[in-house]
Order: C-alpha cells, then structure tokens, then sequence
C-alpha cells in the first residue's frame, strides 16, 4: 500500500510541475479523446446515460493534475454529453427534464471529486513531508549515536594508553593497580563497540559483547598461564546501563580466580555462563582452582563486584564449589528493560 500511494504521490508531483497552460490543454485533449471513442462506440442518438463514462476523466485529470482543471473536465465533459448524447443532438437546448437533472447531478459529482481529490493529494503531500522528516531525524541520530560512539572509543582508547603507559614505570604494586584500572576501561569500551539502536532503544547483545569480553581476557590475563577459559552466553538484548556493570563483574571476578584460583602455575578452567532463568538473568564465573578465601573475601576485590551487583537489582553471591569457587549473579528481568 505504502509503495502505490508513493507511487501516486510522485506521479501527481511530476504533472502538477506541467505549465499550467499544457496541463489544460492535456485535460481538453482526454475529454476529446473519451468523446470520440464514445462516438465511435455508441449510436449516433446518444446514450441515456453517457456521463458514466466522463467520471473517470475527471477523477484523473483532479488527481494528476489539480482541482482546476478536474472543474474544467468536468465543464466540457457536461457541455460533450449536452451537445452529442442528449436530446436534441448537436444542440445544447436539453428539452428532457431527467437528462437535465442528470446533467446537474453530474457537475456536482465531478467538482466534488476534484475537490475531495485535491484534498487528498493535500494531506498526501504532509504525510510524505513529515515522513520524509521524520526519516531525516533517524539518519541524523543515527549519524550523532554513530559519531558519538566513534569518539567515545577514541577517548577510551587514549585513556587505556596513558594507564599503560605509566603502569611501565611505576612499581610491582602500583602496575598491577593501573593494568586492572586499564582493562575495566578497556570493558566499558567495549560495551560502546557493542551498542545498537532498536526501536529508539541503545542496546547491547549479550552474546556477542560478551564473548568478546572473554577472548580479550584470555589474551591479556590467560595467555601466559595453563588456564583455560570458557564462554556460554546466550543472545539477549540488554541496555547500556546494564552491560556495563556486568562487563566489570565479568573481569572482575575471570582476574580474580587468574590471581587466586591458580597458584603455582598449576592447570584450570574457568566457565564464564550467561543465561535466561524465568524472569531473571543469571550470571555464573565459576573455576575449579583451589577455592582461595582471599578470592572469596568481600572485603578485598570482590567489594567492587558487591557495588557493581547492587547497581543491577542484586546480590553478589560466592559459592564454595569442591573443587574451586563460582560467582554468581541474578538480576530481575525489570532491571534489564
């Protein structure tokens, strides 16, 4: 439907950039046109009811052209039915009483089409205006989201360079604090990487963000260790306050167990889950290192993690595991949308 009234609308738009005097001539050319084929067709005393066949002239005439020369064809439409098709032929003296009521009733149809017409073509012609606008508006904030994303990175990016840069020259302690304050930078950037726009809605799917989020752990804590690290997340789509604090759980707790699960450079794994239970969200990073309690400790990393939870609607919960240690994480539904 949408196609057919663009369709007109162009059409009509086209024609009615027609001088007016050829769009005149053009409307007295199809009235011609139709009388002469219904010359050919009918019999020379006329048709009872020849204005029929003069409604869809005027119909097309009002809705290509305009309101005027719709009046126009429906004049010389009247004065060709008047003068070939009613009593007495070839004269405009109509002697029957009907043939004249029909003759008036006739004019007054066809003004009124092309004026209900020209009406429609009005409203038409806002309908694609405003359209054209409002998907003016769209790209324009598309653009904006897009540009603004784009700069965020960059500012996240030399954010994380000048972290590293000086982690280069501080000490054991100091380093190991910027390196981490670097990678949770690096975990908001990626959520701004991640962003979609959906239904007026900035959102990030889960799957993809944080599968992301696991690889880049793998290279920048993992990769030097036997320690292995696993990703199931399912796709859902989350918001930007959302992704944030879960990213952060994410590294928070994956550098965690790298530090603590593992002594020794001893083997692991650690599973990294994210799903949908009912009308919550549950994320689980659970390792089967040795369940160190300095991991476990609220009062140490996990103070942040505690924060970050709370921001989502919930509580940071530990569990002991035989082997190793999981955290775990269930934010309501409502706190997602």
């Amino acid at each position: 439907m949408d196609k057919w009234i663009s369709a007109i609308h162009t059409s009509a738009s086209a024609a009615r950039s027609i001088p007016v005097a050829v769009r005149y001539a053009a409307t007295a050319l199809l009235v011609a046109l139709i009388a002469g084929l219904q010359l050919q067709l009918g019999s020379e005393t006329g048709d009872r009811h020849p204005f029929l066949t003069f409604i869809p002239v005027v119909f097309v005439c009002g809705a290509l052209f305009d309101r005027g020369n719709g009046f126009l064809a429906t004049v010389l439409s009247a004065g060709v039915c008047a003068f070939y098709f009613l009593d007495p032929v070839h004269s405009l003296a109509i002697k029957n009483a009907g043939d004249q009521g029909a003759l008036v009733l006739f004019i007054i149809i066809g003004f009124a089409i092309s004026s209900v017409v020209e009406a429609l073509h009005v409203g038409l012609v806002a309908l694609a205006t405003e359209r054209e606008n409002a998907e003016r508006a769209v790209r324009d904030r598309d653009l904006l989201l897009n540009e603004l994303a784009h700069r965020t990175r960059n500012d996240f990016a030399n954010v994380v360079t000048l972290l590293n840069l000086q982690a280069r020259s501080a000490n054991a302690e100091a380093r190991e604090a910027l390196v981490s304050a670097a990678e949770r930078v690096q975990t908001i950037a990626r959520v701004h990487r991640r962003l979609e726009l959906r239904n007026d809605r900035v959102l990030v799917d889960t799957k993809s963000y944080i599968e992301e989020l696991c690889a880049d752990l793998r290279l920048s804590r993992l990769a030097m260790r036997a320690i292995a690290i696993e990703c199931e997340a399912e796709s859902h789509s989350i918001s930007l306050e959302t992704a944030v604090p879960l990213g952060l759980i994410i590294n928070e707790s994956v550098t965690n167990a790298a530090k603590h699960a593992f002594p020794d450079q001893r083997q692991g794994i650690i599973v990294v889950a994210f799903h949908r239970e009912g009308d919550t969200y549950k994320l689980l990073v659970a390792d089967n290192g040795v369940g160190n309690g300095e991991a476990a400790n609220p009062g140490t990393g996990n103070r942040l993690m505690g924060m970050l939870a709370a921001q989502l609607n919930s509580k940071l919960e530990i569990e002991q595991r035989s082997p190793g240690l999981a955290i775990v994480v269930v934010i309501p539904l409502k706190t997602v949308k």
